[in-house]
This record gives C-alpha cells, sequence and structure tokens, in this order.
C-alpha cells in the first residue's frame, strides 16, 4: 500500500486516481501528524510526502520516520510546488527521502519512480524475511549440535 500525504485534497485526489489506475492500493492523509499515527498502524510500501504543510512539514515526518524500525526502510518520495531550491532538495535526501519531484509532475516519470521504488522496498522485506529464517535455522542447529 502507498500512503499519499498532502495537506490539498485536490492533489491527494488527483494522485490517488492515478496510482489506483494501476492498481496500486492508495492509504492518504491530510497531515504530517496523521501520516505519523498511520505509519504506526499500517505498513506502507511507498510514501509520497509533500514538502509544505502546516504543522509538521515533509522533511519532519520523514526525519521522524527514519529513527523507527518499523519504517526506517520504507521510501519516500518528496512532492514540491513551492521548495524548487537546492537546499530544499538537499535537505529531502538529508531527512530521509529516496527522491524529490517538483511540480508540476510528468505523471508518467512519477509511475516510473512509483513501481520502482514498491518493486525494491518489496524485495527489501523479502530479503530481510529470509534472513530471519535464516537466524532461526543457524540457531536451531547450534541447539542441536550442542545436545
Amino acid at each position: 500500500m502507498i500512503l499519499i500525504v498532502d495537506d490539498q485534497e485536490a492533489n491527494i485526489y488527483s494522485l490517488k486516481k492515478l496510482l489506483e489506475s494501476q492498481n496500486f492500493s492508495v492509504d492518504t492523509a491530510l497531515s504530517g501528524e496523521e501520516a505519523l499515527k498511520k505509519v504506526l498502524k499500517n505498513n506502507y510500501a511507498l510514501i509520497i510526502l509533500d514538502v509544505q504543510m502546516p504543522g509538521i512539514d515533509g522533511f519532519e515526518v520523514a526525519e521522524t520516520l527514519s529513527g523507527f524500525n518499523k519504517t526506517k526502510d520504507v521510501p519516500i518520495i518528496f512532492l514540491s510546488a513551492v521548495n524548487k531550491d537546492k537546499k530544499f532538495i538537499t535537505k529531502g535526501y538529508a531527512s530521509g527521502g529516496i527522491d524529490y519531484v517538483t511540480k508540476p509532475i510528468d505523471p508518467d516519470i512519477l509511475m516510473l519512480k512509483v513501481k520502482t521504488f514498491s518493486r525494491l522496498y518489496e524485495q527489501t522485506v523479502a530479503l530481510n524475511d529470509m534472513q530471519q529464517i535464516l537466524r532461526l535455522e543457524i540457531e536451531e542447529r547450534k541447539k542441536r549440535s550442542r545436545s
């Protein structure tokens, strides 16, 4: 599932329709605070995050998410209509973003990015699951060899 975070309902609506047209399941949040609550309850393959929002802005959300074990590996694509300067783009990457897209967005390019990042996330989850299985197998073999 993909989480879209933007304080403008019109932006969420159009992006949600675009993603759903490509068979992605989508959840939405209208603020940074709402997004943080949702990520604690749900698992997301990707977060598309507006930079400029009242209250907690996108950078603060990303920094917070990078501090949680559950969400530190979830890729974040920043979207911004206003903050197009290099210093904001640099801050986006520094705060945990994996990409920074300025508006107006090209829907085809955004979909390519979404597909790539969600696939990479799924591969990361599969590798982490395999690592856990291997750790358990090693522990089990160690126990058997001691007996």
